[in-house]
């Protein structure tokens, strides 16, 4: 979670608090409170994103310090962080080198589009340049972020990007402020610093229609003059499009000041949609002084709505919860652009590449049929954009457990591997299909300055397969069968025309989110193992290998995880283990207590069975894992290992585990120990309850504790020191295993900041994948402290999703380099030679994958 300075809490809770929005709604002066101590009680609402608390004093001193009083304004404020953090660069402004690091913080708190806007707004008014000049800086200069655009005409590759998560709040912002479009979701996320909001005591639901109703009235009042507009009763509010002349206003086409010049083009469809919000908030502040109070009031409203779409807090939960919100994704159909469209451009030009993130339905329907509709729909927009040398797609598969299908308890998960059969059955259908190959679509020609028909084949855009979603939810195993098929290419031949090409890669989601640090190295463990990774393979975030385990440890402090995940994390661990020791012998006395918990725990969770199954059993049926049950039948087998024709194609790759040759590998106890795992949910015995039971595990045990035990019902472990000390030896093992296969680990820097445990760019365990200095993975150094790593692992810098966590590709690279120089003891060329390494290695990676998808070229 991106952990916030303490000096900007006072600038953060006076504009984006829900406690000003409450004063607006009292019409009784008498109930209203001073403004400095409504600020000290929004500011206690903020406090969670410093992690600590603040004292009664530490928040009055800060707010002197920053020139609080009764009378400060939205304008004063936003013209102070303009000056602070901000610097204009002859075209448009950048945010200070020096300050990137808050700048973004602040960004993660508050829309920094107003602060742009106020800088814009500034520069008109105190330097004389004209509403046409700054305009024209804005549409065609301006980061919406203030982000610096490299200026040396560097490419840059974007690997990792979900489509639904790329873009810009702007949009959405828009439709709600300026079209009157409403959210009609109620799941809306939760955020800490909103009790009124939380509480009740104010309406979510109402957001978007207090935004229209005051920007309506601002817009009406910029053209007008006329103040007795400006009356807006936010606690009785309508849709009334009698009462709402903003778009009116917006279609005369008569504006002469700054305010209305800037209105106007922000309801202007050619202009970028990032932009035009932009543009928007520098119409309102550039209203004049009757209108300030409304200005303010709609200030406040946007960021509380806009703080709504943004990530905050730790783990996949949270963030799916921000991720599935509708609000984000809202826009008028007639005023503005689709926002998968406008997401395929954002942050995009000539040098920037980008591999999208799709889920199955652009190309699946959900009767398990072929539909490219939307596919071709955004080839032709990337096409328009002279782009299709730019971008291809990747389809994620969806590990969340969504409406009608079963609980986690249920691993057989029957319904969502027949969803996975048709689904990889349709992919199968369009990449051997010539329908597909020859798709004719229009393009503009910038030669002839008009719209040309072009070919494209839609298959070659498809280029990877992945899996996503909340990974605490379904485990990769019931994904993995379905992505070796489909990565498999062995599709049938259709027609004689038909034409192949090279083989998908694969990229899976894991170790992003997790309790204990062995959960995450056995998902990834799995996703490597299971889903067969070949070289060029890449893992998203991966974060589990790379963070120190004492950090881990102390941050984490206790550790929350079901039984039965808990016996397999130290059944893998001590699989591990072994192999660790034939290298670094300095651990074989970790084995003997891994071994009696496993014993321990083994006793517990198979309480009601009389045999006493091995370590080797255990490890054997959890690999057993990555076959396919459903296509095994497996709950009509047996407990007897079976024998399967490996030429059948009905079991080629759905299950790889039982083949008739070497079946004397797989024993009749691990069999029925996977079956036992994937049937329980049908015979719910005590094997089936005790699975889910909580082990409550102490990452940091005080001195004289049982290591392990069950105290009044309730399962205890802990985390020793030496066990630590394994885990750093297992990560540095695995990582040389990966390197030495191929495997790329996908960093999204900001992302993992947002959602893992981390509080900083500098603790990004890319330092510890890829050091930019390297004599830190010398034998017995700091990053290979046991002799287990040759070098580095291939690492490349993504952005994830930049509309729920405001960042750049560019601004990615220039992160972590900044990092390494201030906090990793290297110089600045040295850093410099570090992130372009890892530059150009994103490049190669995106030029490896994509094909040419424009036919001709």
């Amino acid at each position: 979670m991106l952990i916030v300075n303490d000096s900007i809490l006072c600038d953060v809770a006076f504009l984006s608090s829900d406690i000003e929005l409450k004063q607006a709604q009292l019409s009784d002066e008498k109930s209203s409170t001073g403004q400095v101590l409504r600020l000290y009680n929004s500011v206690r609402a903020f406090q969670p994103y410093i992690f600590r608390n603040l004292r009664n004093e530490d928040i009055t001193y800060q707010a002197k310090a920053f020139g609080y009083s009764d009378s400060t304004t939205v304008k004063s404020v936003l013209s102070r962080l303009a000056n602070t953090y901000l610097e204009w660069q002859g075209s448009h402004f950048e945010v200070k080198p020096h300050r990137l690091e808050q700048w973004l913080e602040l960004l993660s708190l508050t829309d920094g589009s107003w602060i742009i806007a106020q800088a814009y707004a500034d520069l008109a008014r105190d330097h004389g340049i004209s509403p046409q000049d700054i305009l024209n800086c804005v549409v065609e200069w301006q980061c919406p972020h203030a982000l610096a655009n490299d200026r040396a005409g560097k490419r840059f590759a974007d690997n990792h990007v979900h489509l639904g998560g790329h873009g810009h709040t702007g949009p959405s912002m828009l439709s709600f402020a300026l079209y009157g479009e409403s959210i009609k979701d109620k799941r809306w996320p939760t955020r800490p610093e909103y009790t009124l909001f939380e509480s009740g005591l104010l309406s979510k639901a109402e957001l978007p229609a207090w935004s229209y109703q005051l920007s309506s009235r601002l817009v009406e009042y910029a053209f007008s003059g006329d103040p007795d507009v400006l009356c807006v009763d936010l606690k009785h509010l309508s849709f009334d499009s009698d009462t709402c002349n903003a778009l009116y206003f917006l279609t005369t086409n008569k504006a002469s000041t700054l305010a209305q010049q800037a209105m106007l083009q922000s309801h202007c469809k050619p202009v970028r949609s990032d932009v035009r919000w932009l543009l928007f908030c520098l119409g309102i502040l550039s209203i004049d002084e009757p209108g300030q109070a409304v200005a303010d009031s709609f200030i406040r409203v946007s960021n509380v709505l806009r703080n709504y779409m943004i990530v905050w807090g730790t783990g996949l939960g949270q963030f799916v919860e921000s991720f599935g919100f509708s609000g984000r994704k809202q826009s008028s159909s007639q005023h503005q652009n689709n926002t998968r469209l406008d997401a395929l451009v954002s942050d995009i030009d000539q040098r920037t590449y980008r591999e999208f993130r799709v889920a199955p339905g652009l190309v699946v329907t959900e009767k398990g049929g072929v539909s490219t509709k939307g596919l071709q729909k955004g080839l032709e927009a990337a096409l328009k954009h002279a782009l299709a040398e730019n971008i291809h797609f990747v389809i994620h598969f969806s590990r969340s457990i969504k409406k009608g299908r079963s609980a986690r308890e249920d691993k057989f998960q029957s319904q969502v591997r027949q969803e996975l059969r048709r689904q990889v059955a349709a992919l199968q259908q369009f990449k051997g299909s010539v329908n597909f190959s020859d798709s004719e679509v229009g393009a503009f020609d910038l030669k002839r300055r008009g719209i040309e028909s072009r070919n494209i084949d839609l298959r070659k855009a498809i280029r990877g397969y992945d899996v996503a979603g909340n990974e605490n939810e379904l485990p990769i195993e019931t994904f993995a069968p379905a992505l070796r098929v489909i990565r498999s290419a062995k599709h049938p031949t259709v027609s004689m025309y038909s034409k192949r090409f090279v083989r998908p890669f694969l990229t899976v989601h894991s170790g992003e989110d997790y309790s204990h640090l062995l959960s995450g190295l056995r998902a990834i463990d799995e996703a490597v193992l299971f889903c067969d990774f070949k070289m060029g393979d890449r893992l998203g975030h991966a974060l589990a290998l790379g963070v120190m385990p004492i950090a881990w440890a102390t941050r984490q402090k206790t550790a929350y995880i079901s039984l039965g995940d808990h016996l397999d994390n130290l059944v893998w661990c001590y699989q591990k283990a072994l192999e660790v020791t034939q290298h670094a012998p300095e651990f074989a006395g970790v084995l003997q207590l891994l071994q009696d918990k496993i014993h321990y725990w083994s006793m517990h969770l198979f309480k009601d069975n009389d045999h006493k199954y091995m370590v080797r059993d255990l490890f054997e049926a959890w690999k057993l894992r990555r076959n396919c049950p459903e296509t095994h039948d497996l709950e009509a087998s047996t407990d007897s290992s079976p024998h399967i024709e490996h030429l059948n194609p009905l079991h080629k790759d759905w299950i790889i585990d039982f083949d008739k040759r070497t079946t004397f590998g797989v024993s009749d106890v691990a069999f029925k120990l996977w079956k036992k795992y994937t049937t329980a949910h049908l015979v719910k015995d005590h094997y089936y309850e005790a699975r889910e039971q909580t082990v409550i595990v102490h990452c940091e045990p005080q001195h004289g504790e049982e290591p392990f035990k069950v105290e009044d019902g309730i399962f205890y472990d802990s985390v020793s020191k030496a066990e630590l000390n394994l885990y750093e030896a297992i990560q540095d093992m695995q990582m040389e295993k990966y390197a030495a296969q191929g495997v790329i680990l996908e960093a999204c820097p900001t992302s993992n900041i947002y959602i893992g445990r981390f509080e900083h760019y500098h603790e990004h365990p890319v330092f510890r994948w890829d050091p930019p200095n390297q004599t830190l993975l010398e034998k017995g150094s700091e990053y290979n402290r046991y002799g287990l790593r040759k070098g580095s692992i291939t690492v490349c810098v993504n952005t994830d999703d930049a509309a729920l966590m405001p960042t750049t590709i560019q601004n990615e690279h220039r992160l972590l380099q900044k990092a390494a120089v201030e906090y990793h003891d290297v110089g600045v060329n040295k850093a410099e030679d570090w992130i372009e390494r890892m530059r150009r290695k994103g490049l190669e990676i995106f030029t490896s994958n994509h094909l040419d998808w424009v036919n001709g070229l």
